[in-house]
């Protein structure tokens, strides 16, 4: 097995007193090595569709997209939903600041 993970940053706002935070995005791939790649992953295929994906929760008030509340898992689950159509997407981390995380594993989405 082998891994490829994209790394984005939002920043963005989010809860009832609202306040914002610089989130980092880690989005994790993972399938058999094949002719050197992971599972055959292109960078020009997957790379615009999260930055599509990303670019809606960027510089954005996140309780406007995110319901019911944008907690970084339910951020995390909202990114996996809409990458779907990649059957080797394997997780994604919501990092809030530089101390905290969580990952969902798309298996646990479907």
């Amino acid at each position: 097995m082998a891994k490829l993970c994209i790394i984005r940053e939002i920043n963005s706002a989010h809860g009832k007193h609202i306040h914002g935070h610089t989130f980092k995005i880690e989005i994790d791939f993972q399938d058999k090595l094949v002719d050197n790649m992971v599972g055959n992953l292109d960078f020009h295929i997957i790379e615009p569709k999260i930055d599509e994906v990303i670019s809606i929760l960027d510089k954005k008030y996140l309780d406007e997209f995110i319901t019911p509340r944008a907690t970084i898992e339910n951020i995390a689950i909202y990114i996996i939903k809409n990458l779907q159509e990649f059957d080797n997407l394997y997780s994604v981390k919501v990092w809030e600041g530089p101390t905290k995380y969580v990952e969902i594993f798309k298996e646990e989405i479907e």
